[in-house]
């Protein structure tokens, strides 16, 4: 959830729950099942024995990457020129696992971070710097004071996730987003929420009525390997956030592109056979992008005419659009990190929506 006004409460109780579905071990359970619960309730572990298989000298520095070759993206834009410093999912964590002190616990993260997702560790020390929720952002979402390091692994993805949206948080104003990409990147923008919040957009919740919703209908508490349980958290017009502007869909794409980088980077903590949802998350986000672009164009031209019309909103939704192809090429056969991702592709994929973010490069002045 995001949005220069927001209420304490159900950022935890949304924010919290929908991440965690990104770090819960499906292997028993439905896709409807997400095992997600309010922040203060707590998250089964995995009860995963933590174990390294990375290289020797713990300081494995990451690798610029551009972004994969991939026809989603645009060589000659700004998705397909984006560039960051890659996880290094090999770096040595062994010392910092058997040094573990559970009263310790933000040093720690903070050094497997270093050593592996820099990039998340830069969100998580900005996150700190948000002094509006009592405590520190990793320590609200990690859920003790003390937690055994099972339980720090388990929760490092939602760590991630909830701290960049904390760390968003202090570049806003009213009726500005900020959004906080790596160190060299935080874009700006403004007017992005809905026109009852202030806005030039429309609320999220309306891509439920375009013609792809029932492609993947929300579960609704169902468990059905065909259904989009984050719908339940998100879309559902019943559910608090939902009436949230286009700025909220890209924020929370950003912090799901975090979230697949942070499983990346761990995935040797998971335990034999475990499978989470991290591409799910994102590539979710990547289909409600396209389908709020077509919804603004076909339905609410003063919007779409808005969006294309800012360069800030263009460049924002491209940069996440190539980061979020980035990781999802380099993860694209790593099977432990999505549940129905395989069903997901096709739909992001679809020709007539793609053409949605190509109407955004057109407007950015870029040519084929």
């Amino acid at each position: 959830m995001f949005g220069s006004r927001f209420s304490f409460t159900v950022l935890i109780l949304v924010l919290s729950s929908v991440s965690l579905v990104a770090c819960s071990d499906d292997r028993d359970r439905g896709p409807g099942d997400d095992g997600s619960v309010p922040f203060d309730s707590g998250v089964p572990t995995d009860g995963s024995s933590p174990t390294d298989s990375g290289g020797s000298d713990g300081a494995v520095p990451p690798a610029d990457a551009t972004v994969v070759d991939s026809p989603l993206v645009d060589p000659g834009c700004v998705d397909g020129m984006y560039s960051e410093a890659l996880p290094t999912p090999s770096a040595d964590i062994s010392d910092l696992i058997s040094g573990y002190s559970p009263g310790a616990f933000q040093g720690f993260i903070d050094g497997i971070l270093d050593r592996r997702y820099p990039i998340g560790g830069y969100l998580v020390d900005g996150g700190r710097t948000n002094t509006s929720f009592g405590m520190d952002c990793d320590r609200l979402f990690v859920g003790s004071a003390t937690p055994p390091i099972d339980q720090v692994f388990s929760r490092l993805n939602t760590v991630v996730h909830e701290c960049g949206h904390i760390y968003d948080f202090t570049f806003g104003g009213f009726g500005e987003n900020g959004y906080a990409v790596k160190p060299a990147l935080t874009l700006t923008c403004s007017m992005g929420d809905t026109t009852d919040r202030g806005g030039q957009t429309f609320a999220r919740s309306l891509i439920d009525t375009d013609d792809y919703a029932m492609l993947r209908p929300g579960c609704d508490g169902a468990r059905d390997p065909g259904c989009d349980f984050y719908w339940d958290v998100y879309i559902d017009p019943a559910t608090d956030g939902s009436d949230q502007g286009f700025n909220s869909v890209l924020e929370e794409a950003l912090q799901y592109v975090n979230s697949l980088a942070t499983e990346y980077a761990f995935t040797d903590q998971m335990t034999a056979g475990q499978r989470t949802t991290a591409k799910d998350g994102i590539l979710t986000f990547l289909w409600y992008i396209e389908r709020y672009l077509r919804m603004a164009r076909l339905d609410f031209p003063a919007a779409h005419a808005f969006i294309l019309g800012d360069a800030c909103w263009r460049e924002t939704i491209l940069t996440i659009w190539g980061r979020a192809w980035l990781f999802l090429e380099i993860t694209r056969d790593t099977t432990s990190l999505g549940i129905n991702d395989a069903a997901l592709f096709p739909l992001v994929e679809d020709p007539a929506l793609v053409e949605e973010i190509q109407r955004v490069r057109d407007a950015h002045g870029c040519t084929p």
